[in-house]
């Protein structure tokens, strides 16, 4: 492994991923719901270890009249971010190579400063002293009154873990195992000890539980979890003074399920964080209770605090815009840390209801069941829920629509050239949405063929994907032959046009 990934595994690259968490209108609602006042104004977005650089450029697409900066050690990452800006035309973001350790001395005056500030999936594997530096960095980097986001493996669910991790690693060091073979080989050798009932395995039963779940993970993705000579899942009160030195505080969660968790955890549970009065022992007491295994903590530095009437206000402005309703006749579940909760299907229905006639701010959602109208608790804690499980988005439409055009543009060309793109973004709504490499090639054939019809869409898919040596899945079973593959592609082409390009011309996918 080369000395200047400080033993981060580079072998296969960062996935192409968007995470909403890290989106300023996701950390503004958690902010918010804490009495802290959110960034306002001429804002500025940073993201450290921003990978392929994918989920920022949707950020800036979404917001043209901020700036946007990523940094990154891996030159691979950086290259692919600058061409993917350059494809899409977009002048509000910048990405740059750069070592965390060197920036913690010497950052440069021309970067300046950021409001919001966010590290996604690099905190646990990295090296202690590179830790310290991104602290340091954060410290130079954010403006007083800045939200910074930092997400990383929790204790104490990764205690069974732990064996998963050092054996995967020690296997594919002594062994110089490529790293993709280096995890089946890992699986394998690992469900052989579980299945032999090892002294280990005994003691550590969600050993296997982990196993099973991770068996099953796209392997890019294991990669980056478990093949990285540095892996510190941590305590939440290690970080909070892990990043004092950048007179960082606590605000909340970013997982939104969570955010109010304290209001409906079991009363067994509230009696035994109660126990305790330190705010930041109860916040780790809380993660035993539920073995917290993954964190997304926002601080601030400097909070500002938020008068009571002045976050009843801010929060009523907020606008919403349904995304996927669930089916009417379905049991509404919420997932949180403490297991699945059940919602009143007569309140939350009526919120869909609502909804479905187009985005409504949290004042008129407020008003929707009239008999008997909910505080604004009540109705943040539902909101929380809605956002969690992909059921409602926040709606901030882009003053300019443009980039979010040009950007869905490059990036469904770059999809039928072979990238492995998997987000655009809804400009109408303000939103990111996951959309498929197959609808991705049949838009690009559009703008070949504007009134192409579903056999001509439909050929058209089937050379750019034969050119790309790949092939399609029909109830499970491969296509690869071009005679086999065209009926089925002219039926997708079909349900293309049919539904998802109407859909995506409604949502401002494309024009």
């Amino acid at each position: 492994m080369s000395t200047w990934s400080s033993g981060y595994n580079t072998d296969l690259g960062y996935t192409f991923g968007y995470y909403r968490e890290i989106s300023p209108e996701w950390l503004d609602f958690v902010a918010l719901s804490k009495l802290v006042t959110p960034p306002a104004g001429d804002w500025r977005y940073l993201e450290l270890g921003c990978g392929q650089g994918y989920g920022l450029l949707l950020l800036a697409a979404l917001n043209p009249e901020h700036d946007f900066f990523g940094i990154d050690f891996n030159p691979v990452h950086i290259s692919h971010a600058r061409n993917l800006a350059t494809a899409a035309g977009l002048t509000n973001v910048r990405f740059e190579e750069a070592d965390f350790t060197a920036l913690a001395t010497d950052w440069p005056a021309d970067w300046g400063q950021f409001d919001y500030i966010t590290a996604h999936g690099i905190y646990s594997w990295l090296q202690p002293e590179v830790c310290a530096a991104i602290v340091q960095l954060m410290n130079h980097a954010s403006r007083a009154g800045a939200l910074v986001y930092l997400s990383y493996n929790a204790l104490p669910a990764w205690f069974s873990s732990h064996p998963i991790q050092h054996l995967m690693r020690l296997w594919q060091t002594t062994e110089s195992l490529e790293s993709v073979k280096a995890i089946e080989t890992g699986i394998r050798r690992l469900e052989k000890l579980t299945e032999a009932q090892t002294g280990m395995t005994r003691m550590l039963p969600g050993m296997k539980a982990m196993l099973d779940k991770v068996a099953k993970h796209d392997r890019a993705y294991l990669v980056q979890e478990y093949l990285h000579d540095n892996w510190h899942p941590r305590w939440f009160d290690q970080v909070v003074e892990e990043v004092k030195p950048a007179k960082l505080t606590y605000v909340g969660t970013a997982s939104m399920g969570d955010l109010f968790l304290r209001s409906f955890m079991p009363q067994k549970f509230k009696d035994i964080v109660q126990d305790y009065t330190d705010p930041i022992v109860q916040e780790v007491m809380i993660d035993t209770l539920v073995n917290q295994s993954f964190r997304r903590d926002v601080f601030s530095r400097g909070a500002t605090p938020m008068w009571t009437a002045q976050r009843q206000q801010a929060m009523l402005q907020q606008s919403f815009v349904l995304l996927n309703r669930p089916p009417a006749d379905d049991e509404l579940k919420f997932k949180t840390s403490i297991g699945e909760l059940k919602g009143k299907a007569e309140i939350y229905n009526l919120f869909y209801d609502q909804l479905a006639t187009g985005p409504k701010t949290a004042q008129e959602l407020m008003q929707v069941p009239a008999s008997q109208p909910l505080g604004l608790g009540d109705m943040m804690q539902a909101l929380s829920f809605m956002l969690n499980e992909g059921h409602i988005g926040f709606y901030r439409p882009p003053s300019d629509r443009g980039p979010a055009l040009a950007l869905n543009r490059a990036i469904a060309i770059a999809t039928a050239n072979g990238a492995p793109y998997r987000f655009a973004i809804a400009s109408k709504l303000g939103h990111v949405v996951t959309v498929s490499d197959v609808d991705l090639m049949l838009l690009t054939a559009t703008f070949d063929q504007p009134q192409g019809s579903a056999t001509e869409l439909g050929t058209a898919l089937v050379e750019r994907l034969l050119a790309l040596g790949k092939g399609l899945s029909q109830q499970g079973k491969p296509l690869t032959k071009r005679e086999d593959l065209l009926p089925y592609a002219t039926q997708l082409a079909e349900t293309f046009l049919q539904k998802t390009l109407p859909q995506w011309r409604e949502y401002g996918v494309c024009e």
